[in-house]
């Protein structure tokens, strides 16, 4: 099963024709993907069935003679140049251009408007440049002319609690903006003083599923989280926002969001392929059709409940263990707080991968609890219990631990809250 979702309205067609004819027009890349193919008649749906032929990997951004326009290699337009992560081996190079940060504040617009226009004071934890979603913050919100303040927080106050306290005690922030598993830390820090002017909590770059949204709201009585889904490629592509009482759908504004089977027998998780929308007249960065972003959404009777990050999802011989159910099992029990998940992957020197699942509890330990979160997870995932108890190709291990160790021996990293350590790369 497929959905397609965002600009595919008849409406919408003329800039999704206008986006194509400048793609085409601009960039080796599309030529040749687009070769042969009636592109003057093609459809936002017409994508759909193209994902194979037509589509760019996050490999493939790589190759900026091919995938840069040639006003971007030219620099016949002013342009910034930000940098991802580096989750793909080494860190991309993406253009973005002024129209581009039009199009980020066109993308937010509607729940700026609604939460966040009305002199509101933004705590921002979100990097600046090179890192993109600092860029899109602070870009769109001047773009906007948003009636807000905008202080940027150095993140490594993140690791000094004095200092991070005596700087939010000075600004008094009505808003946060921040990595999602931050949201939730600062929640467990913060005072009440200044947790209830909370109001509004921007989160994105991390899977947020309903459980850990409504044990970071009972933090913070007072707020309602805005949930993003963006990338340096295509910057906000979606949002959804989430209160006590409810939550919205996800909104696509500015792309065109194709959801298909992955292929790996778990039917609930779709792959997510992006295109990217401009308006007429309008010049983008980095075009993007069939963006294979690597992303996974959990579709539950035909609205997406959750988007999992691709660094969200390990392997357990022919299993996978997706960030969202060990999520749910952790912030859905009453003595539990917070998780990491310590991975093993095969290799010649491990034949078989290994999670170690760490959670971690306040005050007494829980009398059976590494026996409950195992046979939860084995509830939840059919395909891991086969995989550690019958064919004994994987193993899981279970670890409860009180809260201030939950990150013992562990590295940190400035800006970022990691939950999965892969052993090899980050230990």
């Amino acid at each position: 099963m497929s959905l397609i979702v965002g600009r595919i309205s008849r409406e919408d067609m003329e800039d999704f024709q206008y986006t194509l004819e400048m793609a085409l027009k601009s960039t080796e890349f599309w030529k040749k993907k687009f070769f042969e193919l009636d592109s003057e008649n093609l459809k936002p749906e017409d994508m759909v069935s193209l994902t194979e032929k037509v589509k760019i990997t996050p490999h493939d951004l790589y190759e900026i003679d091919e995938v840069w326009p040639n006003y971007i290699k030219k620099a016949e337009v002013f342009h910034t140049v930000m940098r991802t992560s580096g989750t793909t081996g080494r860190p991309k190079r993406i253009p973005y251009t002024r129209d581009d940060r039009f199009r980020t504040a066109r993308q937010v617009e509607p729940w700026v408007r609604k939460y966040m226009d009305n002199g509101d004071k933004i705590a921002s934890f979100f990097p600046p440049l090179p890192s993109s979603s600092g860029m899109f913050a602070f870009g769109a919100f001047e773009a906007l002319n948003a009636k807000s303040a905008y202080y940027q927080i150095p993140i490594q106050y993140l690791l000094d609690k004095e200092m991070l306290l005596k700087e939010l005690q000075d600004i008094k922030p009505t808003a946060l903006f921040c990595l999602t598993a931050t949201a939730y830390n600062l929640g467990l820090i913060l005072p009440e003083s200044i947790k209830k002017d909370i109001q509004t909590i921007v989160v994105g770059g991390e899977t947020l599923t309903p459980e850990l949204a409504r044990a970071t709201l009972e933090l913070f009585e007072n707020a309602v989280i805005i949930d993003n889904f963006g990338s340096t490629e295509d910057a906000i592509t979606g949002y959804r926002v989430i209160t006590k009482k409810k939550t919205t759908e996800f909104h696509f504004e500015e792309s065109v969001v194709i959801l298909k089977d992955n292929g790996d027998g778990y039917d609930e998780y779709k792959r997510i392929y992006i295109t990217k929308v401009m308006r007429n007249g309008e010049l983008t960065g980095l075009p993007l059709f069939n963006y294979d972003i690597g992303d996974l959404a959990r579709v539950v009777d035909g609205e997406v409940r959750n988007i999992i990050r691709v660094k969200d999802v390990i392997s357990l011989a022919g299993a996978k263990l997706h960030i969202d159910q060990v999520m749910e099992i952790v912030f859905n029990h009453p003595d539990l707080l917070d998780f990491v998940i310590i991975y093993h992957p095969l290799s010649p020197r491990n034949p078989k991968p290994k999670a170690t699942i760490r959670v971690a509890y306040s005050g007494k330990k829980p009398a059976g609890i590494e026996d409950e979160v195992r046979e939860l997870i084995y509830e939840a995932n059919n395909p891991v219990r086969y995989e550690v108890e019958e064919s004994k190709q994987a193993e899981l291990t279970i670890e409860a631990v009180p809260l201030e160790k939950l990150r013992e021996g562990l590295p940190r990293k400035l800006g970022k809250t990691k939950r999965i350590y892969i052993v090899g790369r980050d230990l």
